[in-house]
């Protein structure tokens, strides 16, 4: 039987085909290639937060399809203690932020330095688009300890309404005009307090934000400090200055307004439960306290649907023998773990989650500031939209105002700050409680704070 000369070499070519499409096919499926995978620890506690960065991870997977992200959280931990664990079992995470104590990691040996990275992929970088004070916020010389992400001040806040109707100027959200002051806040906090037959307070002119490191900002609104010059130029403290003169009047200024005037309230005096009406932000969210100092946006962000008045945001009031204003300074740097068996894939993550694009779309959940110029215009204009008091542009003075005088928040920077936290904290309720006199309270800390420092540095200095 003849065969048709050209049946064989048809089917050989065909089978050839189907053998090379079949490996290319192969060749280029991403499940054929062997994945190189990272750990990031994520925060639980923010529930919008933590999907918004799921949502971000799984884009992140989609545009690099050779690497895969295992996604850790502290699971209904603290997420300082369980990082912490992480490292001493030997499970550090490859990549996570969040902020903390960040010089403190530094110190103990688990932060790559980026700056390398950065001078390679410099235009894809852009550090130009970054706020400066946010950007320097983890520089040290020619290195770079973290990309940040988010940066914001902390700000003294105003019902409008409420201060126009008393007759009261508003005060200014340039932070060159340094005419808001202690002073002028304590007149203003007499003539908005609702005061009682009985000397008890129907509403109070002031609700007086502190907690934890936040309680440092109103030292330095005064000009004063907790720890010397040295302690912050390196971050090892040096010598602490809690018992200074500086630092008595302003806390005693705040306990005379709680206590002495009664023209203020703060969680001593009401309550510290959340979720209470009683709380003192949400006393001022709700329109019953017409003025709040202390917090960030956050305190109106996420409240929309509470605050029915035009607000106004100000610098944190100077007092004392402060010439200028101070902020507290938020700045959270994404991190990568210094022995990450993937730097490159690490680093391709931080890129991409610090990347314009991506803070372009926190901005959409967002109760922090972006740290990039390029993200943050869509973060004014929310704020500005908001207040329905503010132009954007005031709104920007008033952000890049914090950025210019404020000072990073001193949990990122002091070393060993977490112990440092509980000899301290252990002893402020005393002050804001009115409990013990001030001056005592400060002079303890500094005894204990200075026997602490011999303890943990001693040797080392």
């Amino acid at each position: 039987m003849m065969r048709s000369p050209r049946v064989g070499p048809r089917l050989g070519l065909v089978t050839v085909l189907a053998v090379v499409f079949a490996c290319a096919a192969a060749w280029g499926s991403p499940a054929a290639f062997a994945k190189t995978k990272i750990t990031v620890y994520l925060r639980e506690e923010i529930p919008v937060e933590y999907e918004w960065e799921k949502k971000v991870i799984a884009d992140f997977e989609k545009k690099n399809p050779d690497i895969d992200v295992e996604i850790i959280t502290e699971a209904g931990s603290d997420y300082g203690s369980k990082l912490t664990t992480l490292f001493a079992t030997g499970n550090p995470p490859d990549v996570w932020d969040h902020g903390g104590p960040v010089n403190t990691y530094l110190y103990d040996g688990w932060l790559l330095d980026l700056a390398p990275f950065i001078k390679r992929d410099a235009e894809e970088i852009d550090v130009n688009d970054f706020l400066p004070g946010a950007w320097n916020a983890y520089r040290d010389g020619d290195k770079q300890w973290g990309i940040p992400f988010v940066s914001i001040g902390s700000f003294f806040w105003y019902n409008a309404d409420a201060l126009e109707q008393a007759g009261l100027k508003t005060p200014s959200p340039d932070w060159d005009d340094t005419s808001w002051t202690w002073t002028r806040l304590q007149e203003y906090a007499r003539k908005l307090t609702v005061g009682k037959p009985d000397g008890t307070i129907d509403r109070a002119g002031l609700a007086i934000i502190h907690w934890s490191y936040l309680d440092i900002q109103y030292s330095w609104a005064f000009g004063g400090d907790w720890f010397d010059s040295a302690s912050w130029r390196t971050g090892v403290v040096n010598r602490p200055t809690f018992d200074t003169p500086a630092n008595r009047q302003a806390y005693q200024t705040a306990v005379d307004m709680l206590y002495g005037q009664k023209t203020a309230i703060t969680f001593e005096t009401t309550t510290g439960d959340y979720s209470s009406s009683m709380y003192p932000t949400r006393q001022f969210t709700d329109g019953r306290v017409p003025m709040a100092v202390g917090e960030g946006p956050w305190l109106v962000l996420g409240h929309e649907s509470e605050i029915k008045f035009r607000w106004g945001m100000a610098p944190f009031p100077r007092g004392g023998s402060a010439s200028t204003y101070t902020s507290m300074v938020y700045t959270d740097p994404w991190m990568i773990y210094r022995h990450t068996k993937n730097p490159e894939a690490a680093w391709k993550f931080v890129k991409y989650i610090t990347s314009a694009e991506v803070m372009k779309d926190y901005v959409n959940i967002a109760n922090f500031a972006p740290a990039r110029r390029s993200a943050l215009v869509a973060y004014v204009q929310k704020l500005s939209r908001f207040s329905r008091f503010h132009s954007a542009a005031e709104i920007l003075t008033a952000l890049a105002g914090s950025q210019k005088y404020g000072r990073e928040s001193l949990d990122h920077v002091i070393v060993g700050w977490p112990d440092f936290f509980q000899e301290i904290q252990g002893r402020m309720p005393g002050i804001w409680g009115n409990t013990r006199a001030v001056s005592t309270v400060l002079k303890e800390i500094d005894e204990a704070v200075t026997k602490l420092v011999q303890k943990k540095f001693g040797a080392k200095k």
